[in-house]
């Protein structure tokens, strides 16, 4: 891979005005040796680095990062994530804070909420994270890529596969690896069965925040079928201990006779529920207009960015494994309001188009391959988790993981919560908003 490198230093803003008049994204900016680096998406599919020069590691909201006051660094105290733009309001007669978190019910992960509420209308809200930072990135310093695929696939319990999938095609664009054509197609069948169990989680999640218990048990039990199957398949229900760079850690057995009769019973009742939750208007009434994101520039991905106008998808953008060979087309831009209901249409639409997907891709039968070979390099992944992109960029020196880094949708799109909750919504808003992002904070606290 190319790398750029200017002679003279420049500075961050001037590289995103670069990149935005060559139709550039940026992935990450981060620390490096000397100063600051920007990793850059082109419009013709290559990743490339920028040095930034000397001086503070930044996000300016210019270039896809808004300005964050949040630490990379420290462990605890979590430091404050929130719009830079639009700070705390000033407690005052009849004005208060409602705290939420870091504990909170069922199976929540640590995050605590402080919202600043004046009677029952929500005017800014807080996030701080970091509760249980993990170093993910110092834990793989000086790990063999076999031995680091097990920890880049625990990042995040939902995203298993697109995080050992991200990391391996890392290690193997730093190796100048190739796979064959059948294990390119197993892995976008691994994605997008996790996608299936993701998105249907996330809809049961929705469901119960709006009361609508029945509709909840259904989606929890459709997800649940699909988790037994991929037991079934993989030996784990999240799909783990499969994908390694170049090959396979286990060996699967071939379900392409079994996976058709899943895919239409997850198809027809999933159906079913959909049409009724469109016809329950205490489920809808509760959704239009809850949390909508404001258009404010934010370079949203995922979910979340497909329901506020944004087309990026990167397995059409930036095709791999089989894509985009297994797709029919991407979801319209600019048909979804950035509601909560918004959110729940994108989620029912990706559900409906991993079901094709996976139809065509079958699930057919793969041996166990041996580790990739040892060298040096440094490589790009970039796939499209449940929740959006995921970038990893991997340096490897002597056969070891010298360095990386980890770019998750949910880091990036948990800055458009506030400015949703904190948008003339009132405190029964919170859950449901809460409920239609459902991002990760594991992949925030990395």
């Amino acid at each position: 891979m190319a790398h750029i490198r200017d002679l003279e230093e420049v500075s961050l803003l001037s590289i995103c005005r670069e990149a935005a008049r060559e139709g550039q994204k940026i992935l990450d900016i981060f620390p490096a040796e000397g100063g600051t680096s920007v990793a850059l998406w082109g419009e013709d599919g290559k990743i490339v680095e920028r040095d930034a020069g000397p001086g503070p590691h930044e996000r300016p909201s210019r270039c896809g990062f808004p300005s964050l006051r949040f630490s990379e660094e420290r462990d605890f105290p979590p430091d404050a994530f929130e719009p830079a733009a639009a700070p705390r309001a000033i407690i005052g007669e009849g004005m208060h804070v409602i705290p939420l978190g870091p504990v909170r019910a069922d199976v929540a992960e640590a995050l605590r909420y402080e919202m600043d509420v004046l009677g029952d209308e929500i005017h800014s809200l807080t996030l701080r994270p970091g509760y249980k930072r993990r170093g993910v990135t110092r834990i793989l310093q000086g790990m063999e890529p076999s031995q680091a695929v097990e920890v880049a696939e625990r990042t995040s319990g939902t995203s298993t596969v697109a995080h050992a999938l991200a990391f391996s095609l890392a290690v193997e664009h730093a190796l100048g690896l190739e796979v064959d054509d059948s294990t390119a197609v197993l892995r976008s069948t691994l994605a997008e069965l996790e996608r299936l169990h993701s998105h249907l989680g996330d809809l049961a999640s929705l469901a119960a925040a709006t009361g609508t218990i029945v509709a909840a048990a259904d989606l929890y039990r459709l997800r649940d079928s699909v988790l037994r199957f991929g037991e079934r398949w993989t030996g784990h229900r999240y799909l783990r201990g499969l994908i390694a760079p170049v090959g396979w850690r286990r060996t699967l057995p071939d379900v392409s006779a079994e996976l058709p009769s899943l895919l239409g019973t997850v198809e027809h009742q999933f159906q079913v529920v959909r049409h009724a939750l469109d016809h329950t208007n205490s489920f809808l009434d509760r959704l239009h207009g809850a949390g909508r994101i404001p258009q404010e520039g934010l370079e949203l991905v995922g979910v979340v960015g497909r329901s506020a106008g944004r087309s990026e998808d990167v397995r059409w953008d930036r095709p791999y494994a089989s894509y985009p060979e297994l797709c029919y087309g991407r979801l319209p831009a600019g048909f979804a309001a950035g509601d909560a209901y918004g959110r729940y249409v994108v989620r029912c639409e990706e559900i409906a188009q991993s079901v094709a997907m996976l139809r065509r891709a079958g699930g057919h039968a793969a041996a166990a391959t041996p580790a990739a070979e040892r060298g040096d390099g440094l490589g790009y992944g970039l796939v499209e988790a449940p929740r959006g992109r995921l970038f990893y960029r991997v340096a490897l020196r002597g056969g070891r993981i010298a360095a990386s880094r980890i770019r998750t949708a949910s880091s990036i799109n948990w800055i458009a919560v506030p400015l949703a909750v904190a948008n003339r919504n009132i405190l029964q808003d919170f859950p449901i908003i809460d409920a239609s992002f459902n991002l990760s904070v594991a992949s925030l606290d990395l």
